[in-house]
Order: structure tokens, then sequence, then C-alpha cells
């Protein structure tokens, strides 16, 4: 093989895996609950339950996100408007599908501590999708498996452990394909969650 023909195969490789591709960055994206007052364009109300929020979200860092109960279910995160009102909304399912419970409070938010606010994506993001599959943050008691501390869970019995790398414009993590796996490997993050 020549050695153009071998740097344009060479090229071709590393487009279609995304490296040096600005189309292959990590999203950053924030799931909009609420635009002036109201539940934001694209919403859609699954379900409606009634329930309480108890505490600020494990899963999401915002300081309109809220760990909630309805029906002895815990949904977190939950977003209130920052307006105030009488109901929060929880997502139900893939982020990009817009799916969520209105869930109409039974009693006030609890109070914010006077810490200030906490920023958008300063923290862990709630949901990772890497390879096509969704991964959401764990919020209850973790595993240990292959060694490593589990902080998401994915479809088909896959996990993600510790935090997003977000040293390059594509963030990686590390991947364990199943609960039958005997080690991690590092993948691509295509978007992260807020």
């Amino acid at each position: 093989m020549s050695r153009f023909a071998l740097l344009v195969a060479l090229s071709a490789a590393l487009l279609s895996t995304g490296v040096g591709s600005a189309a292959s960055r990590t999203r950053l994206e924030q799931w909009v609950a609420f635009r002036a007052g109201s539940p934001a364009a694209g919403i859609h109300v699954l379900a409606r339950a009634r329930g309480s929020c108890t505490a600020r979200s494990l899963a999401d860092p915002r300081d309109d996100a809220w760990r909630c109960v309805a029906a002895g279910q815990v949904q977190d995160p939950c977003f209130s408007d920052p307006r105030g009102g009488s109901f929060v909304l929880c997502p139900d399912g893939t982020p990009d599908s817009r799916d969520a419970i209105r869930l109409a409070l039974t009693g006030p938010l609890p109070a914010r501590p006077a810490t200030g606010p906490r920023t958008a994506t300063g923290g862990e993001p709630w949901v990772i999708e890497t390879g096509g599959r969704y991964c959401y943050r764990v919020t209850a008691a973790t595993m240990v498996l292959a060694g490593r501390r589990l902080t998401y869970e994915c479809a088909g019995a896959a996990a993600l452990a510790g935090s997003p790398d977000r040293s390059g414009s594509v963030w990686r993590v590390a991947l364990l394909p199943s609960a039958a796996s005997p080690h991690f490997t590092t993948v691509a993050i295509s978007s992260a969650w807020w």
C-alpha cells in the first residue's frame, strides 16, 4: 500500500470514529422543565400524581432539582419552576424524549441551604449517553464490580464507574458492559444531561 493510500485510509478511519471532528464533541444538555411559569414547550406529561419533595436532588446538582416521592416511589430528579408553583416535573424515560410525570405537591419544597446557587453543569450529570445507551445516576447504595464503585446504571445490565473525564472535547467514562464482565473499558460520552 502506498503512503498516500495509507494516509487516506488512516484519515477515513479517524473521521469515522469521530477523532478530530467537531461533531464528535460531547453535547452538554440541560433538561428544561419550565418557561415563564408554565411547562416548557415539548414536555409530554405522561402521568399525574401527588407527592412531596423531601430534599435536593441526589442525581442532579441544579438548584431547581429535587428528590421527590409519589405513591412510595422515589422520583429523582424532579424540577421546579423558579417562580414557584404547586407542582414539579419529573423526567420519565430518556431525557430527549421530554416525557415527564407531573407531580402535584402536597407540601412546600424544602428550603434551599444558604450555600448559594449550584452551577448547572458543575456537578455530575444525571444522565450520560454513550454508544447509544442512556445511563442514569445512581442515587441509592451502590455496588462494587470489577474493583470499582458503580455510579451510573445503564440498560442491558451495563454500568459506569467514577466521574466523566472532562479533559478533552469528547468526554470519556469507564463502562462495564455487563455484571459478568471482568473489566471496564473507556468509552466516549456523546451527551451529558443536567
